[in-house]
């Protein structure tokens, strides 16, 4: 049997670095989106192997940049996927509301938001034309869309809650397994998570891998608020 593959967006971050781990793991190969080839370093670094991971330059922020991807793998140059797992985004800091610019806003939406959706609707087209009833599409969003402590990034973590819900609901009847995963913690890949104090990526990698492993799990957000959340993982269905 071929070995499936995940195409992960946002595969250079921490996050990114989380869901390599469990790829590996769960005996699948990573078909990684970088920026470029110091990018690609990165990645290398933080997950410690080269094995088992194809990257592929692309800029997620362009509409063009994962459907080009896609292209490339409709075209047989790249390795088919049958799952995606996305954690595009990464722009923090404590501007108030009332100091938001509209620029601003602006910004927070193209580089929190934006890159998801994108590649929801590069790769989504993709996966309903190749039919297997394993593919996966996994979000993952952060608390502060909920506690509200960062202005911008949680009005654009809001969006991504949003943007889950209607994605659960048109798979609901789909070949596609549609989750959130909602991570409440700070991680961090290699040695930086012990120095920092916080969740190393390769645990946090466990959410991500159970799912995998559990075809039952649809429609639904997996949170991850704290340790005991990996040893058994917090489920709520999205849609009632």
């Amino acid at each position: 049997m071929k070995m499936q593959t995940v195409l992960i967006v946002g595969a250079t971050g921490n996050i990114g670095a989380s869901a390599i781990h469990a790829a590996l793991r769960s005996k699948l190969h990573v078909l990684a989106i970088v920026r470029n080839q110091a990018s690609a370093e990165k990645l290398f670094s933080n997950v410690g192997t080269r094995e088992g991971i194809t990257t592929v330059e692309a800029d997620i922020l362009s509409d063009h940049g994962v459907k080009n991807v896609v292209e490339k793998v409709r075209k047989g140059e790249l390795p088919a996927f049958q799952h995606v797992y996305a954690a595009a985004g990464g722009l923090f800091d404590r501007t108030s509301i009332l100091d938001l610019t509209t620029d601003d806003i602006r910004k927070y939406m193209q580089v929190n938001f934006e890159p998801n959706l994108l590649a929801y609707q590069a790769t989504i087209p993709y996966l309903l034309e190749q039919n297997d009833p394993t593919s996966t599409w996994t979000l993952c969003t952060g608390a502060s869309g909920d506690n509200g402590s960062l202005a911008g990034a949680s009005i654009t973590q809001g969006a991504l809650f949003s943007l889950a819900n209607v994605a659960c609901l048109e798979n609901s009847n789909t070949n596609i397994r549609f989750n959130e995963i909602y991570l409440g913690l700070f991680v961090m890949a290699g040695a930086a998570a012990e120095q920092a104090g916080v969740m190393k990526a390769s645990e946090f990698a466990l959410a991500y891998e159970k799912l995998l492993a559990r075809p039952d799990i649809k429609g639904c957000r997996i949170k991850v608020c704290q340790q005991d959340d990996l040893t058994e993982l917090n489920i709520s269905k999205k849609l009632e």
